[in-house]
């Protein structure tokens, strides 16, 4: 099984995102207490070193402790993303972004997870969202670095179907005719 790349570390309790040029994403948005804070990073460090599952369960603690913070919500879902739990990773992203519409990282990991799963068209909404709710120039680079690297995977992939449009009157007496054409051969060429 393939794994995600979620990373993220913890300086002076305010998350960070690794990777080519550390960028701050996103203070911690909820007042919270000093328990769940610890806790908080102890998963976020836990996260850092690779254990995903140990800090889901960090984190997990922290959603039943106090289940409107976006923040712990975010980092479960990365959490879960990492350990292959895709379906309870996008439950606790889009959770996130309920409970704080304007959080960046929430939108900017949902987006990134729905590119991991070859969503592209909630990816790009999500990474619309992000670009919304960023406030400085460095969350504007990640999303136009992660929309532009998206851009060339969708070059080099093969075209997909998006099913998105609905079948025409033509499309649906073709596909009626293939079924019931044969049928209607099968029936009178048995039935002497």
């Amino acid at each position: 099984m393939a794994t995600l790349d979620f990373g993220i570390a913890v300086r002076d309790a305010t998350l960070v995102m690794s990777g080519p040029s550390e960028e701050v994403v996103s203070a911690p948005s909820a007042v919270v207490s000093a328990p769940v804070s610890t806790t908080f990073s102890e998963g976020l460090e836990l996260l850092n070193r690779g254990e995903a599952s140990a800090a889901a369960a960090c984190f997990e603690q922290i959603v039943e402790a106090a289940p409107d913070y976006a923040d712990a919500h975010v980092a479960l879902g990365i959490a879960d993303a990492v350990c292959g739990r895709v379906y309870p990773a996008l439950d606790h992203l889009e959770e996130a972004t309920h409970l704080e519409p304007q959080n960046f990282f929430a939108h900017f990991k949902l987006g990134q997870l729905y590119f991991k799963l070859h969503v592209p068209k909630k990816g790009y909404d999500e990474m619309r969202k992000a670009l919304d709710c960023a406030t400085s120039v460095g969350e504007r680079k990640l999303v136009g670095q992660l929309i532009h690297e998206q851009k060339q995977r969708e070059e080099k992939a093969l075209a997909r179907p998006t099913w998105n449009r609905t079948f025409s009157r033509r499309a649906i007496w073709l596909l009626a005719a293939s079924v019931v054409v044969p049928t209607l051969f099968m029936f009178f060429k048995y039935a002497r």
